[in-house]
């Protein structure tokens, strides 16, 4: 291949690289322009294209309203709590998948586990309605959070099956021998191995609850709402309060784009530990 046409291909490579970048930066960067607009400049035709001079009062309203403060709470103590239960118990229920093979003779339980997700989660809102209206979990915290569980363990537990496959059972016999117990080979051997999978299965569980709507709209009331519940009820007078909604949007984003920067390394090499060898 020519130099030329050598440098033609990286070139073409590098021109997608700007529009891929423009179609995915461009919806966070109108999300910012309208948070920073008064609500008198967000409807206008043609659109401004930045706002003439920035203001916080949409910033202000949303973290000086006590009901969006408190959605903003519900969702971390959800989120947090459902990733804690997945994670402890995807990852006791994969070691168990990977190193025992009368718990999944054929893969079969695992792949039904996983089936789960595969159903449209609306097929099932109304009798998980009934059902948590008879036992009295509805607009209840931890009703929320072991909602988010069903969904999340089956998911934790295939990948963690699958990180812990990779694992050489050499280090366990090794540990054996050294005189530990199985549960000690689990908690000092294998555990921290896996711990980029872990991070990588936590960020997916903790997303998952972070922005689910659909059960939070229907399970949750005026105690326990979460932030994807408080947005679309922000008109006033007829009209959508864009600029709020735009600013507790942001704020909202900020958490998981911190723990995405903070945990990037980690994040990475577990999305990879399933392709590599230890």
């Amino acid at each position: 291949m020519s130099t030329a046409k050598a440098n033609g291909f990286k070139w073409a490579g590098r021109g997608l690289l700007v529009v891929y970048t423009l179609f995915v930066g461009f919806p966070i960067y109108w999300t910012l322009n309208t948070a920073f607009k008064p609500l008198g400049q967000i409807g206008t035709f043609p659109p401004t294209l930045y706002p003439k001079g920035f203001q916080l009062d949409a910033f202000v309203w949303v973290l000086s309203n006590s009901r969006a403060i408190d959605a903003i709470l519900n969702s971390l103590i959800i989120a947090s709590g459902t990733t804690i239960l997945s994670v402890i118990l995807g990852s006791l229920a994969g070691y168990a998948f990977s190193r025992f093979s009368w718990v999944d003779p054929g893969g079969h339980v695992s792949f039904w586990l996983l089936s789960t997700r595969m159903f449209p989660p609306v097929a099932v809102v109304l009798p998980i309605f009934f059902i948590y209206g008879r036992l009295g979990l509805q607009d209840t915290l931890i009703g929320l959070i072991l909602l988010y569980l069903t969904f999340n363990l089956p998911l934790t537990t295939w990948l963690m099956r699958d990180f812990f496959d990779k694992i050489p059972a050499s280090f366990e016999e090794a540990a054996f021998v050294d005189g530990y117990s199985r549960f000690q080979t689990f908690r000092k051997v294998v555990f921290p191995l896996v711990r980029p999978g872990l991070v990588a299965t936590m960020m997916l569980a903790w997303v998952f609850a972070w922005n689910e709507f659909l059960f939070a709209w229907i399970i949750t009331g005026n105690n326990t709402s979460t932030y994807t519940t408080i947005i679309p009820t922000l008109i006033e007078s007829n009209q959508i309060q864009w600029n709020n909604i735009m600013a507790m949007a942001t704020l909202v984003a900020t958490p998981p784009t911190l723990i995405l920067i903070a945990f990037r390394d980690n994040i990475i090499e577990g999305m990879t530990l399933g392709m590599t060898d230890i």
